[in-house]
């Protein structure tokens, strides 16, 4: 009687983990705490039913850290924020720095149009030091390293 009852409940896991995963991709841990938080009386059943999910190529961290750099990335976030928040949705180090190298082109040009937007078209040689400065400041803010910054403001290239 008892095996039956595991069985519905790794199965009312199974539900509610592909109901989230239908929304977005998630994070082992990401989905693990989620579960855990809605079921905390299933919380011993929630590691085997990942496990499961793994291997039914429905979960998976690389999938999530791709698709998650490459959103947070389009919406003119900077490397070193990803980072951050990656390594806080518990996606491992490694995969990490295999999916967002800081040297990679497509940050510089990110970082360009997030410039291009703040600056609102205005010529970058014509603003003050106060206004590079400020500027400078939220291109921190959004994750961008201060190499970054300096190269994309030192740059004669039209924004």
């Amino acid at each position: 009687m008892a095996e039956g009852s595991d069985d519905v409940l790794r199965v009312t896991l199974r539900r509610a983990a592909m109901d989230t995963l239908a929304r977005r991709e998630h994070s082992r841990a990401e989905l693990s705490q989620k579960l855990a938080r809605k079921y905390p009386e299933l919380e011993a059943h929630i590691p085997s039913v990942l496990d499961q999910l793994e291997g039914d190529a429905l979960l998976s961290d690389e999938r999530f850290t791709e698709a998650y750099t490459r959103y947070r990335r389009n919406r003119g976030v900077g490397p070193l924020l990803i980072r951050q928040e990656l390594a806080g949705k518990g996606v491992a180090s490694a995969l990490i720095s295999a999916w967002v190298d800081e040297a990679d082109h497509q940050w510089q040009e990110s970082l360009h149009t997030v410039i291009a937007r703040k600056a609102r078209g205005v010529e970058l040689n014509t603003l003050d030091a106060r206004a590079r400065q400020k500027l400078f400041r939220f291109c921190l803010s959004r994750g961008f390293s201060s190499a970054q910054i300096s190269r994309a403001l030192r740059s004669d290239t039209e924004l």
